[in-house]
């Protein structure tokens, strides 16, 4: 509900629109930039040690080869060593987070992995490719659901979860219901936290609160023969 007035279907299709748009020109604009090269500066290139500086190396010369195999073998190894987290420098960290997000939401599980670091700034780079994943024009509406679901299992930033439920406006009902009542199950307090005030926003009504109160507010609403337009074909 946006100025005490109830969001029309309309409504929610021309915010649809609007945001087709803006992922059309984010996506010409992926393709029109560069790679990370995950270029150090000269403080940051010192602390690295000569295993450290391999490391950089072979991130780069895999996300240039667009070998993303590679580049999450690479991953899953830092991850999986001895110096994981805390000995891990946080420029090997972030040149990871770019190379993974480089290839997009395919690679969030390993993502997953950076959002537990006690730097803020490592954080928050792992968030930025759970948003930059959802962002993807291309995504159905089932597979952008299954993206915020399971950032709500991992995200514990409030105003982040808060900006991703927006992409519940670029769902049919029936699936942006099904996500609401998976996210209602959530162990995630950030995600629970900010939910009611999405719920409303997108149904239009106070006090919504229960699955079931869901289904009924579902079969005043269905989906409808246009939905396929916008949000893909429905699952068979």
């Amino acid at each position: 509900m946006a100025d005490g007035k109830p969001v029309t279907r309309n409504d929610r299709r021309n915010r649809v629109r609007v945001r087709k748009s803006e992922r059309i020109r984010t996506v010409e604009a992926k393709d029109a930039r560069k790679k990370p090269t995950f270029s150090l500066d000269d403080d940051d290139e010192a602390k690295l040690n000569e295993e450290q500086r391999k490391t950089i190396e072979a991130i780069r010369a895999a996300l240039d080869a667009e070998n993303k195999p590679r580049v999450l073998k690479l991953v899953q190894a830092l991850q999986a060593s001895d110096e994981w987290p805390d000995g891990i420098p946080k420029s090997i960290k972030m040149a990871a987070i770019e190379a993974l997000g480089w290839f997009g939401s395919s690679c969030l599980p390993e993502i997953a992995g950076f959002l537990g670091d006690s730097d803020p700034d490592v954080v928050q780079s792992a968030i930025e490719k759970y948003e930059e994943a959802l962002s993807d024009f291309e995504l159905g509406d089932r597979e952008r659901s299954k993206i915020l679901i399971e950032a709500s299992k991992v995200i514990n930033d409030a105003d982040a979860i808060d900006s991703m439920l927006f992409e519940l406006n670029n769902m049919r009902h029936s699936v942006a219901v099904e996500t609401i009542k998976e996210l209602m199950v959530s162990g995630n307090e950030a995600a629970k936290s900010v939910l009611p005030d999405n719920i409303e926003f997108y149904t239009g009504e106070e006090g919504i609160k229960t699955p079931e109160q869901l289904d009924e507010w579902l079969e005043k609403n269905p989906d409808d023969e246009g939905d396929d337009e916008f949000y893909g074909p429905p699952k068979d």
